[in-house]
Formats: C-alpha cells, sequence, structure tokens
C-alpha cells in the first residue's frame, strides 16, 4: 500500500533528527560508551522529574520523588521504586542474571540494542526475546523473582499459549522499571532468525556481554513497529542505525527477503530515499 503524504513527512521529519556531526562522533564510541549515554540520559530526565515533583509538593524527600518519578504502571496497579538509588543498568544486568540462571536462549531488544548499533537515546523499559520451551518456564519465573520481579509462571503459559503476541510484563520493584518480554513462538520465523543471527555485544562494566538483535534484525522490528504505531521515534531509531552501521555494511539481501515478506517496502523504500537525499 502506497505511503500517504502524513507519513512521508512523518519519515522526513524523524531522519532530520539524525545529526551527521552526532553520528560521526557517537560512530568513535564503543558500545559501552554508548550505553553509558543513554544512562546518563535517563538520569538526566529522572533529575529533572524528581525536582518538578519536589516543587510541586515540598513534603517529598529528594529519594521520594525519584521513587515518583519512575512509578510504572502494570495493569492499572501502580509501582513506586523501594531503592530509587539503584538505576537503569542494575536493572539490566538483574534480568540478565535471571536468563543466565534459568538457562534461556535470549536476545536485548528496543532501545538496549540500538545504543549497541546506533544513538543513544532514553528509555524506561528493557525488552528482550526469549526461546522459553515450557520445561523452563518455572526456572525462569523463580529467576525472576528471585530478583523482584513477580511473574507467575501460570502467566507465562497463559501468554506462550495465547494467539495474540502479547509480551510478559514485569516490574522491577527495587528501580521501578519494567521488563517485557517477548515469546518465540512455533510459527514466528522472523523471531526465529532473529535469535539464530543474535550477536555478542560488550557493554562496558556494570553490564558487561549481552546478545542483541543484529542490525538487520533490529531494522525489520522497528519497520513492523512504525507501521503498528505511527511512533516516529523507530524511524529515528533506523536512521541512526544505518548512519553509523553503514549502508554497505548491512545484509541487503536479508533485509530484502524480510522486508518483501513482511510488506514492509514502501516504509523501507522511503527511508532510504531520504537518506541519500534528505533534503529532497
Amino acid at each position: 500500500m502506497p505511503l500517504t503524504c502524513k507519513q512521508e513527512r512523518e519519515i522526513a521529519g524523524a531522519l532530520r533528527e539524525v545529526d551527521p556531526v552526532q553520528v560521526s562522533v557517537s560512530r568513535e564510541l564503543s558500545a559501552a560508551q554508548r550505553l553509558q549515554q543513554g544512562l546518563s540520559m535517563i538520569r538526566v530526565a529522572e533529575g529533572v522529574a524528581s525536582y518538578r515533583l519536589r516543587t510541586l509538593r515540598p513534603e517529598l524527600t529528594e529519594e521520594m520523588s525519584l521513587g515518583l518519578a519512575r512509578k510504572a504502571a502494570l495493569d492499572g496497579r501502580e509501582a513506586v521504586a523501594e531503592d530509587p538509588q539503584q538505576e537503569f543498568g542494575n536493572f539490566v544486568r538483574e534480568v540478565l542474571d535471571a536468563l543466565e540462571e534459568a538457562g534461556v536462549t535470549y536476545l536485548v531488544g528496543g532501545a538496549v540494542a540500538v545504543w549497541g548499533w546506533g544513538e543513544a537515546r532514553t528509555t524506561r523499559d528493557f525488552d528482550v526475546v526469549v526461546d522459553l520451551p515450557v520445561e523452563q518456564m518455572a526456572e525462569f519465573s523463580k529467576a525472576l523473582e528471585a530478583r523482584g520481579m513477580l511473574v507467575p509462571v501460570e502467566v507465562i503459559l497463559d501468554l506462550y499459549i495465547s494467539p495474540s503476541d502479547l509480551p510478559i510484563n514485569a516490574i522491577h520493584m527495587p528501580t521501578g522499571y519494567k521488563l517485557e518480554v517477548f515469546l518465540l513462538r512455533p510459527e514466528d520465523a522472523l523471531r526465529a532468525s532473529a535469535l539464530q543471527r543474535r550477536l555478542l555485544v560488550d557493554f562496558g562494566p556494570g553490564i558487561g556481554e549481552a546478545y542483541v538483535h543484529s542490525p538487520e534484525d533490529l531494522i525489520l522490528y522497528k519497520l513492523q513497529y512504525y507501521r503498528l504505531s505511527g511512533q516516529t521515534k523507530h524511524i529515528r531509531d533506523i536512521g541512526s542505525i544505518v548512519a553509523m552501521v553503514g549502508d554497505d555494511s548491512l545484509e541487503q539481501d536479508y533485509l530484502s527477503q524480510w522486508i518483501d515478506r513482511m510488506e514492509l517496502t514502501e516504509i523501507w523504500m522511503e527511508i532510504r530515499k531520504q537518506l541519500v537525499q534528505p533534503d529532497g
């Protein structure tokens, strides 16, 4: 289906936000350094929100306001961070430890995966994709619970057999951040391919090595999410990944195969046109 004029404007606008100077600087940074940039952005955003809360409610201490600033909603319930001194990096490491303890095959997606290949941006969620056989569900649930994330095995099983592709959502009670776990299902060829093509990235001290989406699979999912949600952050992420990794370094045959299969050609071609002729 051809893109609307609105979509073309959205794509052009999002790609203009990819600053060539910033890309040039970011390209010289390691994944660990880009992760630190992302964590710094999160700290700044939380600090501003915390300050604004104390301005409106002077009775709040700094710790209380920071906990409220991280307040996350899950199934209509609100969770406030129990230990606001812990940061997003602590949360990410806890999730990775749970996955490794349970022996779960995984890859990191979302904004943290973008930190591995593109420019850093802020986030409040940590997305992972898992190959989780039924016999490992109880062990994974136990490993999460030991780290302050309550996901009963019954919930995991219900979502696994559900016809809709809904993620497992869990709040990390110590920090208030949200974990989203996307399950590999038998009929999901793209997710299976992404797990086979995952790459090990070193995020440096504090987090260490983690498996993440390949840049090509991350682009495919970002294209899909833009089509589903219309959120232009996904287009900007694609632009930064292409700019950082380099168009010539991407596996174009793999991308073309899946883009055709997923009927995302029009969006991808518009992005490529804008990247070649950003002012056209």
